[in-house]
């Protein structure tokens, strides 16, 4: 069986997606020698724009895939090919376009809330990457649900406790490169208004009033967009100097930022699975993190799950746990036992199952 990939979103500057599509193909080929996997790219590491992404989608990569005559093509990240001879897999990670229309720009808005959920009906399954992201399919677009696979991401093998001296000099090397100061609370993803971020800037400020609190707030993750108003608040309330944008993390660096951070704050409005917190949680990072769409899936009673508009519920919270080793230690421990369950071999082991299903057929 010869199953065709698109990699386009693992080039660049990655974000959740190209993580994603990373670790399952690393792993898939780890567990599968039977079948061939052709893994396409296009010619250009830079992102694409809306328009780009349209053309590479329905042109560029099925077309490539067919010359291959490959059995299954998965579109791991965007729209469907419409036109293709193989089964097509599609990974539905969120519906946040629909939800949330107002926090895209228009033009990207029509492709994500009209025109990727329009391809999805040319594919011959689906995997949603929580229950939550199944129940949105179901709700928003009415697919049938025999053809639904919830199968959950994970974090990289590479996001583990440090405590060796020289991996613990690299987190100080690591927190230099980036200007953190030893006490931080760390937030990763892109600046955009899901994201929550303003909230979090307003809850930081409200808690950092305790002077028992030191900490700065490391906003980590390359600009989406309507970021602007978030900048603007820092200065508004003098908090330049506490609270640091570090723009994009390599990502040879990220496990030693999660490492040297106190709390893992990830207030997002909205998330088809939530990677960093899973991420913060698989180093012993505490978390604190939304009660809503996937969290609750992610962290469980490992962290602090809260209403993301709730400020004072936040504020308390975030200096309960900044102000004692005692919770920040039973946090840790929590978050490693329940970041044990998730695995991208599993990921992987599920989605070869959803190949051979098909090819069953």
């Amino acid at each position: 069986m010869k199953i065709a990939i698109d990699m386009q979103t693992t080039l660049g500057q990655k974000s959740g997606f190209g993580f994603y599509v990373d670790n399952l193909v690393k792993n898939i080929k780890k567990i599968d020698q039977s079948n061939q996997y052709v893994l396409i790219k296009p010619g250009t590491n830079k992102d694409l724009s809306t328009p780009k992404r349209i053309i590479w989608d329905q042109f560029g990569f099925p077309l490539q895939a067919n010359l291959k005559r490959v059995d299954i093509i998965h579109q791991p990240c965007f729209s469907a090919p419409i036109f293709s001879f193989a089964k097509k897999v599609v990974t539905i990670h969120d519906l946040i376009s629909m939800n949330f229309p107002e926090n895209i720009p228009r033009f990207s808005r029509m492709f994500y809330s009209q025109w990727m959920p329009f391809t999805y009906r040319f594919a011959d399954h689906y995997i949603a990457i929580s229950k939550h992201t199944k129940k949105d399919i179901l709700r928003l677009l009415k697919l049938d649900p025999s053809k639904i696979t919830v199968i959950y991401e994970a974090a990289d093998e590479s996001y583990m406790p440090l405590t060796k001296k020289a991996d613990l000099e690299k987190v100080a090397k690591v927190r230099e490169k980036y200007k953190l100061p030893e006490k931080y609370i760390l937030h990763i993803g892109t600046l955009e208004p899901r994201k929550n971020l303003i909230f979090l800037v307003k809850v930081f400020a409200e808690a950092i009033k305790d002077k028992k609190i030191p900490h700065s707030l490391a906003i980590a993750g390359k600009k989406g967009w309507y970021y602007e108003e978030l900048f603007k608040l820092v200065d508004d309330l003098g908090l330049a100097d506490r609270v640091i944008f570090t723009g994009y993390i390599d990502d040879e660096d990220k496990s030693y930022l999660y490492n040297g951070s106190s709390l893992f704050a990830f207030p997002s409005v909205y998330e088809g699975f939530g990677l960093p917190p899973l991420e913060a949680m698989s180093c012993g990072v505490p978390v604190m993190t939304s009660s809503t769409s996937s969290l609750p899936e992610v962290v469980d009673k490992a962290g602090v799950l809260l209403p993301p508009n709730n400020k004072n519920l936040w504020v308390r919270n975030m200096k309960r746990v900044l102000k004692s080793s005692k919770v920040q230690k039973e946090m840790s421990e929590a978050s490693l036992i329940q970041a044990a369950k998730f695995s991208w071999q599993k990921t992987a082991e599920q989605t070869l199952e959803v190949y051979n299903k098909l090819t069953a057929k």
